[in-house]
């Protein structure tokens, strides 16, 4: 065959299945490193785009959530034991597993950070979205959404200046403040993830990314997905391809 043609068409199936959702969740920390999961495994590299380490615990699974917003604790999200993981900026274990049934949780669907010092735990079961602090004990904190949601999926959670936003598939993105009264909604549909990026709520929605302004409302293409939202990083979106970390043009 061609080798134009086989060229083609190696860069049409590595495309296909980008956008396919091969591309894994990605986030950046406050220092620019990278953290992203590939399979069953959490890899971190610094703003060179060196590896820094990687974390995979075969008993655990496969991870759906990290979270960097304390880049010294990093939380990481097991959903099928109901485990998190807490990794230093290393990529190692601080802590041993914590285990949400032994916190009094029942259906822990999605977990995040709290500018607090701790931790949101989206109780399915109970309805309600539980504070716990940085050694996952109760603070008797909670915010409740509004039950004609209850028939959607929890997709994502996630806390940002202060205020803590959740989506529902095919409904909408809720909000709650610190004092965790509910806020208006954001009346745009998302996939799977969010995240911020100076102001801007992105998201992904039938194979396009879109930005939402917080102050204005309006809403932005911003370009076609490579199946997950990139990370933000000095002015480049990033995602992790399989082998690297790889740049995705938008706008």
């Amino acid at each position: 065959m061609n080798r134009k043609i086989i060229l083609l068409l190696s860069s049409l199936l590595l495309t296909t299945n980008l956008l396919q959702g091969q591309c894994g969740f990605i986030r950046a920390d406050k220092f620019d490193n990278i953290w992203t999961i590939h399979g069953s495994e959490v890899l971190c590299f610094d703003k060179q785009h060196k590896k820094i380490g990687t974390y995979a615990n075969i008993l655990l699974g496969k991870p759906s959530v990290i979270d960097p917003l304390d880049p010294f604790r990093v939380m990481v999200f097991y959903p099928n034991p109901q485990v998190v993981i807490i990794l230093n900026n290393s990529v190692a274990e601080i802590s041993k597993p914590i285990q949400l049934k032994d916190k009094g949780i029942n259906d822990a669907t999605l977990v995040c950070r709290s500018s607090k010092g701790g931790f949101w735990v989206f109780d399915r079961t109970l309805w309600q979205i539980l504070h716990f602090d940085s050694g996952f004990n109760p603070t008797g904190e909670k915010d409740i959404p509004d039950m004609s949601f209850s028939s959607s999926i929890p997709l994502f959670m996630q806390e940002y200046q202060g205020i803590l936003y959740v989506s529902f598939k095919s409904k909408a993105i809720c909000r709650f403040d610190s004092y965790g009264a509910r806020m208006g909604d954001i009346p745009v549909k998302v996939e799977n993830e969010f995240t911020f990026w100076e102001g801007n709520l992105i998201y992904q929605f039938e194979g396009k990314i879109f930005s939402y302004n917080l102050e204005s409302n309006q809403i932005a293409n911003l370009g076609e997905s490579v199946g997950c939202v990139p990370a933000k990083v000095k002015d480049q979106f990033l995602y992790f391809d399989g082998t690297r970390l790889a740049v995705h043009k938008l706008y």
